[in-house]
């Protein structure tokens, strides 16, 4: 069984959810492969972020329709759909940025599912954050919280946004990651999944490294892009 077919459990029981996702490299992935994967089961999906998200003139969503304006509510589907709505940028032509809040709760009455992109990262494997992010949208059903394995090893200076540390992304440290109060989980609400992303390219010492780390919430070593299980980890 597939990464998203498992975390079809994430939806509640009518098959409906408000998933945010949040925390380091592999969001816009998911958003992609688990959106295309909720339309294939017949699903309404709308794709969003209440940050910043890639612009669909960059990333391939998998979208049937893109929207950048409030239009995006004279659009009511009654079939299987894949949407991407965020509002366009004057500051930056490679983000999208989110739209208001108000918007996204009338928008939940016309989808199945609506995933919002929920952190920002610049790009980098983990994230710490500050006291305002991520921003978990009211509705919130579900929260995923990504982490980009590649930075195993590394610097923390330079594979972790928001840490300026001069140390080793190491087993301590993420052991201090997955429970400090501005860590990987912070934020989450509703059902919960912790996702170790590019596992598919560890060797076995970094793998053994995710082993026993203090989860709280079902955790999986995984290739988001592949769409596979590495090993479940808690």
């Amino acid at each position: 069984m597939g990464l998203m077919s498992v975390l079809e459990d994430l939806l509640i029981e009518d098959g409906r959810g408000f998933v945010s996702v949040t925390g380091g490299g592999g969001k816009t992935t998911f958003l992609s492969v688990f959106g295309k994967h909720l339309k294939e089961k017949g699903l309404r999906v709308l794709l969003t972020t209440t940050t910043k998200v890639m612009s669909p003139r960059l990333h391939n969503y998998g979208q049937d329709m893109i929207f950048s304006g409030e239009d995006v509510l004279s659009y009511h589907p009654d079939s299987p759909v894949l949407t991407f709505y965020a509002e366009k940028s004057t500051m930056d032509m490679k983000k999208w940025l989110s739209p208001r809040e108000e918007v996204l709760s009338a928008l939940y009455s016309y989808y199945d599912v609506i995933i919002s992109e929920a952190d920002g990262s610049k790009g980098l494997p983990l994230k710490v954050h500050t006291e305002r992010d991520p921003v978990i949208h009211p509705l919130t059903t579900a929260t995923v919280a990504v982490m980009g394995t590649w930075g195993i090893g590394d610097k923390i200076y330079s594979s972790v946004f928001g840490d300026g540390r001069d140390g080793i992304i190491d087993r301590e440290y993420l052991s201090w990651y997955m429970t400090a109060a501005e860590g990987l989980t912070k934020g989450m609400k509703g059902k919960k999944a912790i996702l170790m992303n590019g596992a598919e390219e560890l060797d076995d010492e970094c793998l053994s490294s995710l082993r026993g780390l203090p989860y709280s919430s079902p955790a999986f070593a995984v290739s988001i892009k592949e769409d596979r299980i590495i090993e479940r980890l808690y």
